[in-house]
């Protein structure tokens, strides 16, 4: 090899690699909103900065719920100033025999250098046809195009498509067994943990594997917490 050539060949590359242009921040980035309540109504505040101020910008309330006892973000999407995301509240009832609900809202921020105008509206609620109950236990995770919910008043889970709403019923042990948890992991995998058993999803929510004991999913933002 000639070593002049690779040299001046490995310039090269650092140049190009250097004026390569870097990702565009999102509008959002310096942003958070936290969600505070349950029950009846779920509560949310949205604060942080924008690129020439900080401080809150705004705050809403989501209901009306029977018992509202999960809720979940979706994905962000951002089309010139504007992003939006779903939000996705789980409903667990407070009689037994009435089925547990999802509600999708679409939440759309409008950014400018000064503000952030939000605005959420009730896009579609879902029944899940689960039992529930004001004495049961919620499980929700959710990938790119999925959201699996469930109490551990049943035996089986929910998958909802996020694009078309539909809705199947997943599990089914026999002897049955109840869920404990639902879980996901960065890839886009979930695990659906039962009292004797799992299933496990794959992003694009083909069963992948199932068994007995447990096998749940971990994920980089928040813990996994051992039954």
């Amino acid at each position: 090899m000639n070593l002049r050539n690779f040299g001046m060949a490995s310039v090269m590359l650092a140049v190009v690699a250097a004026s390569a242009p870097a990702s565009a921040q999102k509008l959002d980035a310096g942003l958070f909103t936290t969600y505070s309540g349950g029950g009846t109504s779920i509560s949310y505040v949205v604060c942080g900065s924008v690129a020439q101020s900080s401080g809150c910008y705004g705050s809403g309330s989501l209901s009306p719920f029977e018992q509202a006892c999960a809720v979940l973000e979706g994905k962000a999407k951002q089309k010139n100033n504007v992003i939006t995301r779903a939000i996705y509240v789980l409903d667990k009832c407070t009689s037994p025999f009435a089925p547990i609900t999802l509600s999708v809202y679409t939440r759309t921020d409008t950014i400018s250098d000064t503000f952030d105008s939000i605005q959420v509206s009730l896009t579609k609620q879902v029944s899940l046809g689960l039992n529930g109950g004001a004495s049961s236990h919620c499980s929700m995770a959710a990938n790119n195009d999925f959201v699996y919910a469930a109490t551990d008043a049943d035996t089986v889970a929910a998958g909802m498509n996020k694009s078309t709403f539909a809705v199947s019923q997943l599990g089914g042990f026999s002897p049955p067994a109840n869920i404990v948890s639902i879980t996901a992991d960065e890839r886009g995998y979930v695990s659906l943990h039962f009292d004797s058993g799992f299933y496990v999803y794959g992003p694009d929510a083909s069963l992948q594997e199932d068994g007995g004991g447990a096998a749940d999913m971990v994920g980089t933002r928040n813990a996994w917490l051992p039954k």
